[in-house]
């Protein structure tokens, strides 16, 4: 799930603008080479729009190496997603082979984890 409500990130991904993805931990390592779908989060549930294949990580340790990635990420300065006082890491997943998705609303009950299911693209 991708959270929009503080920086329009969805949009971002759909205009090519943001490639990279973050995590605090290195949750999403077996996802990599694989293709996933992207849920916007919103309120009343998750909302599929795109797919994409998670090509790599890399682990970023300084603030200094933040910023020169943070253009790829579109993360706003002073944003939740951004680096903040007591960041030790975090993992930086590229984004590729974008494909945009008839938008479908996610099963109910499906929270915080990985959704396995078929999709036909149109």
């Amino acid at each position: 799930g991708i959270n929009s409500s503080s920086a329009p990130f969805m949009a971002d991904i759909g205009a090519l603008r943001k490639r990279l993805e973050t995590r605090t931990r290195n949750t999403l390592r077996t996802l990599i080479g694989q293709r996933v779908i992207l849920a916007e989060t919103k309120q009343g549930g998750y909302r599929a729009m795109y797919s994409v294949v998670i090509r790599s990580v890399r682990a970023v340790r300084s603030m200094e190496e933040w910023n020169i990635l943070r253009r790829l990420h579109c993360v706003p300065v002073g944003n939740d997603y951004d680096w903040q006082p007591g960041t030790v890491v975090k993992y930086v997943y590229e984004l590729t082979d974008l494909r945009r998705l008839r938008p479908f609303m996610v099963p109910e009950g499906i929270r915080h984890g990985r959704t396995w299911m078929e999709y036909e693209p149109t």
